[in-house]
């Protein structure tokens, strides 16, 4: 079993000030035992040979990702290049990259009440999906992912567990362990499969709170 996380940040990312860089996450995931990680930033593909070569060294395979935005919504696309995102305006461009690319497509976060959420939009492309996020973002008695959970049950979709991380502290709150082989054509077929399970518990009230000043205050 894969101990990943497919939706990290860092402060190489210029959509967010965050006070660590790529390898400094590589090195903490690496002492949690993480062996699976793909940093996801806004605008582009963070993925070079020098960091997947430091990723290796600390038993990690890093995957290129990016959550990039399609038709003002945020999606998870793994397994491409700058080039590639170029090429991907709306879901119809995804739809059609899809058959010339082995990609993974995940929908993070999708009803969460914010604009740049999927909500509807998750509902009206599903077809391109193949695995919906579980964030870690949820109290016990509020949790925006209870529709995601009905959705991707509906749609024999994967529910797929992410830190979302924009601190290095947040990157074990929740998580997936994937039944695969360390390979990406593996892992990917072993996420379309619902080879996953999903590593979760609520956050505090005390940490939630700080992350909604935080987010109003637009510091992260």
């Amino acid at each position: 079993m894969l101990k990943t996380d497919l939706h990290l940040h860092s402060g190489e990312d210029a959509f967010h000030k965050l006070g660590y860089t790529a390898k400094d996450l590589i090195e903490y995931a690496a002492k949690l035992e993480f062996e699976v990680l793909a940093f996801t930033f806004h605008r582009d593909v963070f993925f070079y040979k020098e960091l997947s070569d430091y990723a290796k060294k600390k038993g990690i395979l890093l995957i290129s990702g990016v959550e990039r935005y399609i038709e003002g919504k945020e999606v998870l696309l793994y397994n491409v290049s700058q080039s590639d995102i170029e090429k991907i305006k709306t879901f119809d461009d995804l739809r059609i990259f899809k058959k010339k690319k082995n990609i993974l497509v995940i929908a993070p976060h999708p009803f969460f009440k914010r604009s740049n959420c999927l909500g509807k939009k998750l509902l009206e492309n599903i077809d391109v999906f193949d695995a919906i996020e579980y964030s870690h973002f949820y109290l016990s008695f509020f949790n925006l992912n209870k529709m995601a959970v009905k959705i991707a049950k509906k749609h024999k979709l994967t529910l797929i567990g992410n830190s979302d991380t924009h601190y290095l502290k947040q990157i074990e709150m929740t998580y997936s362990l994937i039944d695969s082989k360390k390979s990406i054509d593996s892992i990917f077929k072993a996420i379309k499969k619902g080879n996953v399970i999903l590593k979760t518990k609520p956050i505090s009230l005390k940490y939630f709170f700080w992350r909604i000043f935080r987010i109003i205050m637009k510091s992260e």
